[in-house]
């Protein structure tokens, strides 16, 4: 199992989105790259001591303009430091744009519901949003309030009477217009098959 594929994108310093899925629900963990081979983020996030590992887990980080995504698995946890040390396997690096989709100008009733850390305690926030545009990698949303860029965040919708549902990070916020911009990270279930014959007919009708 090689990081060889992710580390020339991810370099020592670099933030790092560590996205779990734990009882079916996103746990975002933020950390630092601390060393390439083997590939190791600092956090200091209690909560991970009390994972099951190994964990699939999906790594978001910022390379210049670009959103990337890698794929991966986090195999153990150990104190270091102030905090603690992820130690992260098989991974598998793709870059998240959602400008190489088209996008359709599609209003829907949306819901963002974010998890966030305070203090130790998960607080969850649900937001109610409609969209503006749509793609396969994306989505801009007015909602209110506005979620902080950089956000994991599930992206629900209704569509053809059906739930969709989808893991997405915040890539920009826009207090003053009242919206952010979403890249869909993956896709629950056949949600994403459901996404795909929507945006079908979105471009028929457009």
């Amino acid at each position: 199992m090689s990081n060889a594929g992710l580390t020339k994108h991810l370099s020592p310093d670099t933030p790092v989105i560590v996205a779990f899925m734990i009882d079916g629900r996103p746990m975002a963990v933020n950390g630092l790259c601390v060393s390439e081979q083997p590939l190791k983020l600092f956090t200091k996030d209690l909560r991970t001591q009390d994972i099951s590992y190994p964990q699939s887990v999906v790594l978001v980080w910022h390379r210049e303009d670009s959103v990337m995504k890698g794929e991966a698995e986090a195999v153990s946890v150990e104190p270091y430091k102030a905090g603690f040390l992820l130690t992260i396997e098989r991974t598998h690096v793709a870059e998240v744009d959602r400008r190489v989709y088209a996008r359709y100008p599609v209003e829907a009733a949306v819901s963002i519901r974010s998890v966030c850390d305070m203090k130790g305690s998960q607080v969850i926030a649900l937001s109610q949003g409609v969209t503006k545009d749509v793609s396969l990698g994306g989505a801009w949303v007015d909602v209110q309030p506005v979620v902080t860029m950089g956000s994991i965040v599930e992206f629900h919708m209704k569509v053809d009477g059906e739930d969709m549902s989808a893991l997405a990070m915040v890539a920009h916020d826009n207090p003053n217009r009242g919206g952010n911009g979403l890249e869909f990270i993956d896709f629950y279930g056949d949600s994403r098959d459901k996404f795909v014959k929507f945006l079908e007919r979105a471009s028929k009708a457009a």
